[in-house]
């Protein structure tokens, strides 16, 4: 049987197709901190915060209290990177943007399997739930501005729940071939004919959703098609409108095509659909198990970020 590998660059049939760029030109957006290549730009702004707790001394047997700050503690990599993550963004303003991550931490850079885990900001420092089996791209991981469209790498950095816009005008943060499953977050978009995702490098219709029932170009993907893969999908804001980096001829191609979508299994054999029970890695998306994506899009907040890339990467750099 035919299996069609969805997000990233690659194609949506049985044909395949790249391209990459030498220019050095940087996407004007969603660009994830702690590139080799540029370790200046922020895509999200966190912060911690931490309260006082009021607590009775042993001495104060009468009425006396003595109030001291409250100290939090992260206890697991999870709750550790996203205190990291918060420190290193810091806040706007004053104000903190973003309670919740959704962390993606591999091992190794090269690693296809990797472990997604929601991390929430609480008065006593950031807990994470449950963790989950994810796949990432086939190449593993790797820094946004050091990928390219094709190169089989999901991108590594801290990167917000994109928005895009639509052809019809509908500006939307989900989508997919099932009716809604109930996502609080944002928009969801129900794919329809003719919804084509540009996934082609150096074309108008890179990195945006298109009115294209034929979406001819050797990269794009037909959202249609994707019955399985698509039931449904949220957006990662990595290199996405309004800013997109390679939707011109001189501009590199980032990426394009990033969603945290649900698993594609291997053919033959019996357990998931399609067969098999084994998963596949990705082009360059992030996929979990059908309930595990239920979990997670109707988990998210308007505000959340995804943090993605290897343990330690995670906690000294992105």
């Amino acid at each position: 049987m035919v299996i069609l590998v969805a997000c990233g660059t690659e194609p949506v049939d049985e044909s395949t197709g790249s391209s990459a760029s030498t220019s050095t030109v940087a996407p004007r957006s969603s660009i994830a901190p702690g590139s080799s290549t540029a370790a200046t730009a922020s895509v999200a702004s966190l912060a911690l915060t931490s309260g006082d707790a009021a607590i009775d001394t042993a001495a104060a047997a009468s009425t006396t209290a003595v109030r001291v700050p409250s100290t939090t503690v992260e206890t697991t990599d999870c709750e550790r990177i996203a205190a990291a993550v918060a420190r290193r963004h810091g806040a706007t303003r004053g104000t903190p943007v973003a309670d919740q991550q959704v962390i993606v931490r591999t091992t190794a850079w090269a690693d296809t399997t990797a472990t997604l885990e929601l991390a929430t900001r609480t008065a006593g420092g950031w807990r994470c739930g449950a963790p989950m089996t994810a796949r990432v791209g086939r190449h593993g991981v790797r820094p946004l501005l050091d990928r390219r469209s094709g190169d089989g790498t999901t991108p590594a950095g801290v990167f917000p729940l994109a928005t895009m816009t639509a052809p019809d005008g509908q500006r939307f943060s989900f989508f997919g071939n099932d009716p809604d499953p109930g996502v609080t977050a944002g928009t969801y978009r129900d794919v329809r004919a003719g919804d084509c995702f540009g996934a082609t490098p150096g074309t108008p219709g890179y990195g945006h959703l298109r009115d294209d029932p034929a979406c001819t170009g050797p990269d794009d993907e037909y959202l249609p098609r994707f019955v399985q893969a698509y039931t449904h999908a949220a957006l990662i804001g990595a290199n996405t409108e309004p800013d997109v980096s390679g939707d011109a001829p001189d501009e590199v191609p980032y990426a394009a095509a990033i969603f945290l979508h649900r698993h594609a299994y291997r053919s033959g054999g019996s357990g998931g659909p399609g067969g098999g029970g084994a998963t596949n890695p990705t082009s360059g998306c992030v996929s979990l198990a059908a309930p595990d994506l239920v979990h997670v899009l109707t988990s998210l907040d308007a505000d959340s970020v995804f943090a993605i890339g290897p343990t330690d990467w995670l906690l000294t750099t992105a």
